[in-house]
C-alpha cells in the first residue's frame, strides 16, 4: 500500500506527524511519500504566506489569537472549497495525482481537509482523504468538509469537539497519537540515568525550557527563577537565534549559582524530556504530547488560538499549567519542587489519562480504514 502524507509548513506540528506515520508505514513494509502540500498544488505564494504568517504570529500570541479567532469559521471553509476545486491548484493537484497514485491521502494540516477533499470530490478521483487533527483537542472550523472520509484524533476531547462541529460520528476515528522516530523508538530510563547519559547534573531539580523549532519564546521565566537563587538546573533547547542564545548566556554569567546548559536544537529530545521534572515553553501539540507520553508535565506559557482546549485537557488532568505570568510559573514549580506527594500523585494521573501513544498502531489504523473503505 502506497500512502501520502501531506502537510503544510506552518511550524513542525504538521511535518512531525506526516513523518512519524510515515517512518511507521514504511517500518510495516509500505510505501509513503511526505511532502508539502503547497509543492503538491504549485502555489509558492501561499506556501511563503503560510511559513511566514506563522512565524510573525507566534512573535505575537495575542493577534493571533484575535486574528485566527476572526477567520476561523464554516463560510472561509466554503470559500477554500469552492475556489480550490475550480483553479490552477486542481490541475496541478490531479499532474501528482497522475504520477504518484497513492492509495490514500492524509493531510496532517486542516487545509488538506478542505481543500484536497474538495479537488478530489470535484473531479472523481478514486482515493480516500484522511486528516489528522494535529492540534489534539481541536480541528478549526475553517477546515470543515461534509465529505473527509476520516478524521483521526487522538483525544476523546479532539473527538468530542468534532461532533460538535457537525461531523459524523463514522468520519472521525480516536487514535493513537503518532510519536516522532526518536520518541518511539526511545529506551525509556529514570532521570538520574538520563541526566548522566546528557552529562548533566544528576540530583538537581530541572527544568527543561523548550523554544521548539522555531526557537521563539521569553527570557522572563529564566530571569525569575534567577532571582529567586534556586539551586535548579535549567536546560535551553530550540533553535535559538545567536542573539537570544547570548542573552541566555549572559544572564548564566551574572547568576552562576543557576546552573544552566543550552545545547540548542537536538536530535534526541527525547532525553531531555526524560532527564527534567517538568518541561515548560510555548508549547505545541507535539512537544506537549510527547511530555505526556514520558510523564513530564507541562508549563504552558502561551496558547494560541486553536489549542485553547488545551487548559480544559489539563486543568481536568492534573497533568501541567497554562500559566502566562512568570512569578505564578516560578511560584508552580517552586511547589512542585518541593513537594514530592504532589509529585508522585501526578505520575499516577499521567498513568490513567485517556490517551495512547504509538506512531505503528497509528500507521496500522490508516491501513485498516483503506481496506474498509474499500469493502
Amino acid at each position: 500500500m502506497k500512502g501520502a502524507m501531506l502537510y503544510v509548513d506552518a511550524g513542525k506540528g504538521h511535518y512531525v506527524p506526516a513523518k512519524a506515520a510515515s517512518d511507521a508505514l514504511l517500518r510495516c513494509g509500505h510505501d509513503c511519500s511526505v511532502e508539502d502540500m503547497f509543492t503538491v498544488l504549485a502555489s509558492p505564494f501561499w506556501q511563503w504566506f503560510c511559513k511566514h504568517e506563522w512565524r510573525f504570529l507566534l512573535k505575537h500570541p495575542q493577534l493571533e489569537r484575535s486574528f485566527h479567532r476572526l477567520e476561523d469559521n464554516r463560510f472561509n471553509a466554503f470559500l477554500m472549497s469552492m475556489v480550490a476545486a475550480r483553479i490552477h491548484v486542481a490541475r496541478d493537484f490531479c499532474s501528482w495525482f497522475e504520477r504518484t497514485k497513492p492509495d490514500f491521502i492524509l493531510c496532517t494540516n486542516f487545509l488538506g481537509g478542505v481543500v484536497i477533499t474538495s479537488i478530489v470530490q470535484h473531479k472523481k478521483l478514486n482515493v480516500p482523504v484522511f486528516v489528522y487533527v494535529a492540534d489534539v483537542f481541536n480541528n478549526p472550523r475553517a477546515g470543515f468538509h461534509r465529505q473527509i472520509d476520516r478524521l483521526f484524533v487522538p483525544s476523546p476531547l479532539g473527538l468530542q469537539n468534532l461532533l460538535a462541529q457537525g461531523y459524523r460520528e463514522e468520519q472521525i476515528k480516536l487514535c493513537p497519537f503518532p510519536l516522532q522516530t526518536s520518541i518511539q523508538m526511545l529506551v525509556r530510563t529514570d532521570k538520574q540515568s538520563a541526566r548522566k547519559k546528557l552529562g548533566l547534573e544528576v540530583d538537581r531539580f530541572t527544568v527543561l525550557l523548550n523554544y521548539g523549532g522555531e526557537g521563539i519564546g521569553s527570557t522572563e521565566l529564566l530571569e525569575e527563577l534567577a532571582r529567586r537563587n534556586l539551586p535548579w538546573q535549567v536546560v535551553i533547547v530550540g533553535n535559538l537565534a545567536p542573539q537570544v542564545k547570548q542573552r541566555f548566556l549572559d544572564l548564566g554569567a551574572i547568576h552562576p549559582f543557576l546552573s544552566l546548559h543550552i545545547p540548542g536544537f537536538v536530535s534526541n529530545i527525547g532525553d531531555y524530556m526524560l532527564a527534567c521534572d517538568v518541561q515548560a515553553g510555548k508549547a505545541g501539540a507535539n512537544a506537549l504530547m510527547e511530555s505526556m507520553a514520558l510523564h513530564r508535565p507541562f508549563m504552558i506559557s502561551e496558547l494560541l488560538h486553536a489549542a485553547q482546549d488545551t487548559s480544559t485537557f489539563l486543568n481536568g488532568f492534573g497533568v501541567g499549567w497554562v500559566e502566562k505570568h512568570p512569578r505564578r510559573q516560578a511560584d508552580i514549580l517552586c511547589t512542585l519542587a518541593n513537594d514530592t506527594a504532589m509529585q508522585d500523585a501526578m505520575e499516577m494521573r499521567f498513568a490513567s489519562l485517556p490517551l495512547s501513544f504509538d506512531s505503528d498502531a497509528f500507521a496500522a489504523m490508516l491501513v485498516q480504514e483503506v481496506f474498509s473503505l474499500d469493502a
